[in-house]
């Protein structure tokens, strides 16, 4: 492997306000790749971080947040707040997976930063997008799983349907987040124009 620098996301800044998989894997394949990652979490830490129950880390919370930077910013203040809008405008990409208005209310949804910065790339990750009587629902994986119709093909014949053995629908969501992520900046890089994903 070459020299850090030689990576093709090198000098792209990131601001990821996620937890658990979906957008903190997506924001993990963005360093993989060179990127700088700036993990914002509450001063609680993201809830992987004690998700086995463990005082530490949780093997999940390493497993999606290997080669970022971290730091812990209260929202529910206006210093904390001032302090991630000033961090998300002064990168490449904001990633979340907050639910439907809760960036709105902070002033870090898209259309206030890009109305800013209109060269930032802003993805917002959701279970079941913006609209729609759905939109407050948590996006969890084992939902996803289970409404999909994913849970009925997998256990034993004839017995219940049983959830697969890992998050595979975070898993795949953060990975087509990173994709359509990587073609913006691309698009961005060609253009010069940002994108709300």
């Amino acid at each position: 492997m070459g020299n850090q620098k030689d990576l093709p996301l090198a000098g792209i800044r990131v601001a990821e306000f996620g937890q658990f998989i979906a957008a903190p894997g997506a924001a993990m394949l963005l360093a993989d790749l060179g990127a700088d990652v700036i993990k914002v979490e509450a001063l609680r830490g993201d809830s992987a971080r004690r998700f086995d129950g463990t005082s530490t880390q949780s093997p999940m919370f390493l497993a999606y947040n290997r080669g970022k930077r971290a730091m812990a910013l209260d929202l529910r203040k206006p210093d904390g707040i001032d302090a991630a809008r000033r961090l998300a405008l002064s990168c490449d990409v904001v990633l979340h997976n907050a639910r439907p208005g809760s960036m709105e209310s902070l002033g870090l949804d898209a259309a206030t930063l890009r109305a800013a910065r209109p060269e930032l790339i802003h993805a917002s990750v959701t279970g079941f997008g913006t609209r729609g009587p759905s939109r407050l629902r948590p996006g969890l994986d084992i939902a996803a799983q289970a409404e999909s119709g994913m849970m009925s093909v997998t256990g034993e014949a004839g017995g219940q349907p049983l959830k697969v053995g890992f998050a595979l629908i975070d898993a795949a969501t953060a990975l087509a987040t990173s994709n359509a992520i990587i073609a913006a900046l691309f698009r961005r890089f060609r253009t010069g124009l940002g994108e709300t994903i």
